[in-house]
């Protein structure tokens, strides 16, 4: 085994980049900073592995996305590993691994579902199952306004954090299902109803092996297998013989995760670990990421691993640097001289100030060559409807990543498909898919299903496709639907906010709808009847809020503003994507840096959402470290965000 130090060919490491390519220890975290070289640090650490004479299939490297393996794949080859080397290296994702050392054991049956439109139908099936079984102690609990169908995605985001965090998994066996025991663990008690009966479906009766996995459930399965108590896996089968384990981005480790890395330290004992995350940039906590498991749970249920730093930023320049490490607390992060970020704020007195200036950033974006990409970072998918209408009034093409456009969300479509039929104009919905989305948004929301004598031998969800389908025909068939299904079969929450609704469009008065449309709809509790997240339920309240802000704020009354919407519906139909300005989430753009970053909406009050102040600040600390060569914030200089403050951005 030779003790040379591994030189890549390409560049010099930095002293910590040695120091952790060379050191000899059983456990390693590395405490790592946003653009530090995270991933290329790894790399010299496996290459120094094969340097001292590891076998390449002795090295298991894990991380959270395929985006990340195909990046430390890359990395590989950048430090000088060779192509023969980097065939035979075991680099996984947590998930893809996981399916792989289950498939060693139960075979090849198992389907793979690889989209929610596939994974659907058992859904409906799970919500059937939990709202029929007999003898069920809260029947009253299950009852929802909501069509199955609009459930679904709600339901899935929220079987991944119950099985990310093991939550059922943690319970005493002799706890009872209860309503009180949902809102303990955070749910509502049909979501958890729900999840039983799915997981009832998935396992399918089989006894060796479930008959079908979604994402997450692979490394879910195999966690719960190694932590049952019956011992439902063999812990042995983790025994690879590995030298080296490595993991990246451990900071979206969650329990599932760590219980798959807590079997393997065990199964492989003579196997170097390191780890490597920013405690800082965890934003995943909603699907049961922690900072911990980097922590206080690796020391307590591992054991006390050397600590080493990677503070140094290979991607923006020292002013950058000290803003993210005040932001992160005061954690030390240097940055490379030679590299310069410019940082510059733009002045916002209002939303519509602000978004005027983000879409003439943007034109002047691609007016020049220096910079490639310029990336709108977003807290909420609501702050881009008045800056996409801003960039289409200009002609500025531009993609979304992490939302859908304003102009094609459920919520939108169904105040603009009210006003449509409360003029009999549906003109402005010249495509038959714009049809049919805007028909199933109007059906979602009224908690309606399809009544038809000529329908009634089909399912629910086959019988509303249908009706959908055959009244998108010609724009004119819109209004029968409206008529004759929507209202007609709509929910009793439902009916009273969409006639309230729609008698304050009638009445055409751009007073009354600015100031009357949001309390006559009441968006929370008509979204509330039939969503079953709380963070749905707010994201369809604030889309029609700033909707309404859109209209309102062209001046041209209420028959003008609408009229807007279907000419920046039409201009987004002849305008080009174009992918050097993209608006995002925040959580897209997570592992990826750009030329140009721009985030707005940094006033006082608007950088917040569903999560704790320690992850909103989490949220603004990655979105300031994508930047390259310049970093914009804009914000209303009256009064801040107190983030921006303890950055030392002001």
């Amino acid at each position: 085994m030779s003790d040379s130090i591994f030189a890549p060919s390409s560049f010099r490491p930095t002293d910590e980049q040695v120091t952790i390519q060379t050191t000899r220890a059983r456990h390693v975290l590395i405490e790592a900073n946003a653009g530090a070289a995270k991933t290329t640090t790894l790399a010299l650490r496996i290459a120094q592995a094969l340097q001292r004479g590891a076998q390449p299939s002795m090295i298991l490297a894990l991380t959270y996305t395929e985006p990340a393996v195909q990046a430390l794949r890359q990395q590989l080859r950048w430090v000088g590993v060779s192509g023969e080397q980097l065939q035979e290296i075991r680099i996984h994702t947590f998930e893809s691994f996981s399916a792989w050392m289950l498939a060693s054991v139960e075979g090849e049956g198992v389907l793979q579902l690889r989209s929610e439109e596939q994974v659907k139908p058992y859904v409906l099936r799970a919500i059937e199952r939990a709202q029929t079984l007999p003898q069920e102690r809260y029947p009253d609990e299950l009852l929802v306004g909501a069509a199955p169908t609009a459930m679904v995605e709600g339901l899935l985001q929220s079987f991944a954090v119950l099985k990310g965090r093991m939550l059922i998994e943690q319970l005493p066996a002799e706890a009872p299902m209860s309503p009180d025991l949902a809102e303990d663990l955070g749910f509502d008690y049909l979501t958890l109803r729900v999840r039983s009966a799915y997981e009832f479906i998935r396992r399918g009766g089989h006894p060796d092996r479930p008959a079908f996995r979604f994402e997450g459930d692979a490394t879910y399965d195999l966690a719960r297998a190694l932590s049952a108590e019956e011992g439902e896996l063999d812990s042995a089968c983790l025994a690879l013989g590995l030298a080296l384990i490595v993991v990246d981005e451990m900071h979206d480790t969650n329990r599932a995760m760590f219980t798959v890395l807590k079997g393997l330290l065990d199964q492989n004992r003579r196997a170097a670990f390191v780890g490597v995350g920013d405690r800082d940039q965890v934003i995943h906590s909603q699907a049961g990421a922690e900072a911990a498991f980097m922590h206080a749970s690796f020391t307590q249920e591992v054991g006390q691993p050397i600590r080493l730093p990677l503070t140094a930023s290979h991607r923006f320049g020292p002013q950058l640097a000290r803003a993210a490490g005040a932001l992160a607390g005061g954690k030390p992060y240097a940055a490379f001289q030679q590299r310069e970020t410019e940082i510059r704020k733009l002045a916002c007195e209002s939303h519509r100030i602000m978004a005027r200036l983000v879409a003439e950033t943007a034109r002047e974006h691609l007016q020049q060559k220096e910079q490639h990409e310029l990336r709108i970072l977003l807290r909420q998918a609501a702050h881009s409807i008045l800056i996409e209408s801003e960039l289409l009034k200009r002609g500025v093409g531009y993609r979304v990543d992490g939302f859908e456009s304003f102009l094609r969300r459920r919520e939108v479509l169904l105040v603009r498909g009210l006003y449509a039929f409360c003029f009999d104009d549906f003109s402005g919905f010249a495509s038959k898919a714009l049809r049919a989305e805007t028909l199933a948004a109007m059906m979602q929301f009224a908690g309606a299903l399809i009544d038809s004598t000529e329908l009634r031998h089909l399912d629910a969800v086959t019988a509303q496709r249908r009706a959908i389908e055959e009244a998108c025909v010609h724009p004119d068939g819109m209004r029968a639907l409206i008529e004759g299904q929507v209202l007609r079969n709509a929910s009793g929450v439902a009916l009273p906010r969409l006639r309230a609704a729609m008698a304050v469009l009638k009445s055409q008065d751009l007073h009354s709808f600015s100031e009357g449309f949001l309390k006559a709809l009441d968006p929370v509790g008509l979204a509330g009847a039939v969503l079953v997240r709380q963070t749905d339920i707010h994201q369809v309240r604030d889309n029609i809020a700033q909707l309404v802000q859109l209209v309102a704020g062209e001046d041209e009354g209420l028959d003008g503003g609408f009229r807007l919407l279907q000419k920046l519906q039409e201009g987004q139909a002849r305008t080009q994507a174009n992918p050097r300005v993209t608006l995002s989430s925040i959580e897209s753009a997570k592992g990826l840096e750009f030329d140009h970053v721009l985030i707005p909406h940094l006033s006082r009050g608007e950088f917040v959402g569903e999560v704790s102040a320690a992850e909103n600040r989490n949220l603004l600390y990655v979105a300031i470290t994508r930047a390259r060569q310049r970093l914009t914030l804009a914000f209303d200089p009256a009064k801040p965000s107190r983030f921006l403050q303890e950055a030392g951005l002001l």
